[in-house]
């Protein structure tokens, strides 16, 4: 899948689903569980650990999102040995539009994004 095919806006309208859903039991998932769950809803050509996924996470954050203020809902996708996000959402949080500060941390941004879903 390219960001140019025509399911992709489908593909991260779903992977924004999955990952409020997670968000409100407040945990987080995996690259390569996100990976399974967009391909049992059909979307079968997004490896965990391909550009597209990139691309695809940070369309996730934008989501509604265009001035980058709110939590960045792919703080919760974390890699499964490490438990943490991939160094690419570090550099996603610092590049514009969501400019995060030097002294942030991804282990802020997923408390927020839990905090953020709880409360809806």
């Amino acid at each position: 899948m390219r960001s140019k095919d025509p399911e992709y806006p489908a593909a991260v309208e779903a992977a924004v689903e999955i990952l409020r859903k997670r968000a409100r039991q407040g945990q987080t998932i995996t690259y390569g569980e996100l990976s399974a769950e967009l391909a049992a809803r059909g979307f079968d050509s997004i490896p965990p650990h391909r550009g597209i996924m990139t691309y695809l996470l940070k369309d996730v954050c934008l989501h509604r999102n265009e001035d980058g203020r709110a939590p960045m809902l792919s703080a919760i996708v974390v890699n499964k040995a490490s438990r943490e996000p991939s160094e690419q959402f570090s550099g996603l949080a610092r590049s514009l539009p969501f400019s995060r500060p030097a002294n942030w941390s991804w282990r802020d941004e997923q408390q927020q994004v839990f905090a953020q879903h709880r409360e809806e």
